[in-house]
């Protein structure tokens, strides 16, 4: 998939073009338009005035939407804040009109409330930053020590529901410092995770969401410490 290209509306409201803005090289489940929504819509959620206003003349939403988002760890309660409708509004005015979505509207409803509520944690983004290969990464002032243990990784990989999903990936993104990961890949792996979960498996094994984060993780693991480190 390539990089997206900005959406009409957006150039049209005066939008400067960012490499950060375009979506990643390639989604295994989300649209380049939904990627673009969702970058947008966290830029607006999560940076300060200045860094916000290099990249859209979007206000950014008020104080204290993103903290009670941060709260909700059930999809019902995500559901409810205006966090998520502000995104779900989006999605529906951008990314969904020029192509229709592939799932029936509740099961959007219960995948974008996901990720939303995993998204909002992150604090500063890395562009087409796995969360997998953050995690494998050297944790500071370790010769060999992951930010995630290998047990932690594996239980990461074993979630059965919406909820144990939001949890274990809050979870991870603190051992991350909440940083060092892409925004957009990120909420790919909680759509990914989504689709398996109803049965809705890609026929390449290489790109189902158990070999792709652990394919990040253990590329990140195997890496050794460089001199002086």
């Amino acid at each position: 998939m390539s990089e997206a290209a900005q959406p009409a509306e957006q150039k049209a409201a005066g939008e400067k073009p960012q490499k950060g803005d375009a979506a990643e090289g390639y989604c295994y489940a989300l649209t380049s338009d939904e990627a673009y929504t969702l970058r947008l819509w966290w830029q607006r959620l999560t940076l300060d005035p200045a860094a916000l206003k290099k990249i859209t003349k979007a206000p950014g939403y008020p104080r204290g939407v993103r903290a009670t988002l941060r709260r909700c760890d059930t999809i019902e309660s995500v559901m409810l804040t205006e966090a998520f409708r502000h995104l779900w509004q989006a999605l529906e005015t951008r990314a969904w009109q020029k192509e229709p979505p592939w799932a029936s509207r509740e099961r959007r409803i219960e995948t974008w409330a996901a990720i939303a509520a995993v998204a909002s944690e992150l604090r500063v983004e890395t562009f087409d930053a796995p969360l997998g290969k953050r995690l494998g990464e050297k944790r500071p002032n370790t010769n060999d020590t992951p930010r995630m243990s290998d047990l932690r990784f594996q239980q990461l990989l074993d979630c059965h529901t919406p909820e144990e999903l939001i949890r274990r990936f809050r979870r991870a993104l603190k051992l991350a410092d909440n940083a060092g990961v892409s925004v957009v890949r990120l909420a790919d792996m909680v759509a990914l995770w989504e689709r398996e979960q109803r049965g809705q498996y890609r026929a390449e094994a290489t790109q189902r969401f158990a070999f792709i984060m652990s394919d990040a993780y253990f590329q990140a693991r195997a890496l050794k410490p460089g001199a002086g480190d």
